[in-house]
């Protein structure tokens, strides 16, 4: 994980504990808002995950059309 990752989590929770009220957040307690950051943290990093692979599938496939132009202009 990412620091940067991390601290968006983080920073979510923050945006997150603002939103409730000194009541509601002792209601909830540090082990909850511990856990919602890990829940944010995985979710991020899939994301993260998910463009990285869609990003070298995409280098890839331009690889292969370069590949064939490659080929093709040595024929001429």
């Amino acid at each position: 994980m990412s620091q940067e990752l991390q601290q968006k989590a983080q920073d979510v929770v923050s945006a997150f504990k603002q939103q409730l009220s000194k009541s509601g957040i002792e209601h909830v307690g540090q082990h909850h808002f511990s856990e919602l950051q890990l829940l944010i943290e995985s979710a991020l990093t899939s994301v993260s995950l998910q463009q990285m692979e869609h990003t070298a599938d995409r280098v890839q496939s331009l690889a292969q059309q370069l590949r064939q132009e490659v080929q093709h202009s040595k024929q001429f």
